[in-house]
């Protein structure tokens, strides 16, 4: 056991061959990415989950294995084979800091076997993470073909969320270079993955409804239901009955709203030839009054746009108030999604269940939300770091931005904010307790190194 967590390479595998096969059998054809794909491959293809998220899940092939199962094959062979080489590049040397790493190893790996956008992007994140770890000690020219893949991987890993493209900065941390070219290099990281984004425009005739809409109506439903200032609560009721000149009052208008979705009252309104099957998106929604139509003129979108954006500014305490709202429902991941032994149908769905119950656990009591996870993260530096000074700490480039990347990941989410899924952040609390733990170990090394030099010098 002891040798197991030491090495945990075959651990890490043999795990990852257990998640793959009790994950599913990748005949996933609901969702998400099951939409993206088949409106890609279908003759009027629309950008509701963007445009690179239909053409990287178009690109899988559908013989011999369902394109699910490819999927998550994918992602749990980026995320197995990144963690590796993230803990060869940690440099653990205990065995409680070994167990934690594999227990983490394990809940990620839980997670990139679910097949979503946000496992995909986590899966290519870790792994590029991985390949720029393992760069760091290599003094040859596999340091620049580790790093730059790695940088290729992160992102490929942003593009589907390319609003959250800071994330893509995190190569930067390991570089020295002059103040200028680090500024220059930021930049073009943080505009590639939208740079790719608009180039999966070119691959296809796509019709753009405008995702961002559903940002739109959750903050003109927030600040119309939540305000307490009148003038607010009525102009963002009347930009509501904007988009489909509908006119319902503030009260119908409220007894729909849900705090933790925007769907609570908005919903999209696409033919079916757009999602490339014979099943409307807005089935289940039927109730929703404001409908986002895939036949908006090009001057109804910029009047919603406008409207909105001279609506946050005429009201910016408001909004500011309602965002912090957000921020809270983010911060605990609202949702909760419950055990999975408790419906399983079968044999292998109990045994699913049971290798699951540690981190359907962790899901449900909210212990991976933004701001468990910055509680957890600041006792374990407090417990292991205790004799460090906090500058010393904060030096640590790794655990300053450990802190920084879950902070900014919490707030652009809320700004983006459609729902209080905790989907959307658990792969920010996965990046903060790697980060503390290579710091944290660097730390304790050079403290070790440092000790062993005064006793020569004595």
């Amino acid at each position: 056991m002891k040798k197991l967590l030491y090495h945990p390479e075959w651990g890490i595998v043999c795990l990852s061959f257990a998640i793959l096969f009790f994950s599913g059998n990748g005949s996933y054809e609901g969702g998400d990415i099951a939409a993206a794909r088949r409106s890609y491959l279908g003759e009027n293809p629309i950008d509701i989950w963007g445009a690179f998220s239909g053409f990287f899940y178009s690109l899988l092939p559908n013989s011999l294995l369902p394109w699910g199962l490819w999927l998550a094959i994918i992602q749990i062979s980026a995320t197995s084979a990144g963690l590796i080489l993230i803990f060869r590049s940690i440099k653990i040397t205990n065995t409680a800091d070994s167990l934690a790493f594999f227990t983490l190893a394990y809940v990620i790996l839980s997670f990139t076997g679910y097949l979503t956008r946000d496992s995909t992007l986590a899966s290519l994140y870790i792994f590029g993470v991985g390949l720029i770890f393992m760069s760091i000690n290599r003094r040859n020219y596999l340091n620049y073909v580790c790093f730059y893949t790695g940088i290729l991987f992160i992102v490929l890993a942003m593009a589907f969320r390319p609003w959250l493209g800071f994330a893509a900065v995190f190569p930067i941390l390991y570089l020295s270079k002059n103040r200028l070219k680090l500024i220059f290099l930021t930049f073009i990281l943080i505009v590639l993955p939208f740079s790719l984004d608009r180039l999966s425009y070119l691959t296809n005739n796509f019709n753009s409804v405008h995702p961002e809409f559903q940002v739109v109506i959750s903050d003109l439903s927030a600040m119309a239901c939540l305000s307490s200032n009148q003038i607010t609560r009525e102009r963002g009721v009347f930009l509501l009955n904007e988009f489909d000149k509908t006119s319902y009052t503030s009260s119908e208008i409220c007894n729909d709203y849900r705090i933790n979705t925007w769907q609570g009252l908005g919903r999209w309104s696409v033919k079916s030839s757009e999602l490339g099957s014979d099943v409307r998106l807005d089935g289940n929604q039927a109730t929703s009054k404001i409908p986002i139509s895939s036949d908006l003129t090009d001057l109804q979108v910029s009047n919603i746009r406008d409207a909105w954006i001279n609506f946050i500014f005429d009201h910016p305490k408001e909004y500011i108030q309602v965002k912090l709202i957000h921020a809270v429902q983010i911060g605990f991941a609202g949702d909760s999604w419950g055990l999975r032994i408790f419906t399983a149908e079968n044999f292998k769905d109990q045994i699913a269940g049971l290798l699951f119950i540690p981190f359907d656990l962790l899901i449900s009591l909210h212990l991976l939300s933004p701001l468990m996870t910055l509680l957890f993260g600041t006792l374990i530096i407090c417990v292991k770091l205790k004799k460090f000074s906090l500058v010393s700490i904060l030096k640590n480039r790794d655990i300053a931005f450990a802190f920084l990347f879950l902070t900014m990941w919490l707030l652009f989410s809320a700004v983006a904010y459609i729902g209080d899924n905790g989907r959307y952040t658990y792969f920010s609390s996965f990046i903060f307790y790697i980060l503390i733990l290579k710091g944290s170990n660097e730390l304790k090394i050079r403290a070790g190194q440092g000790t062993k030099v005064k006793m020569k010098l004595n």
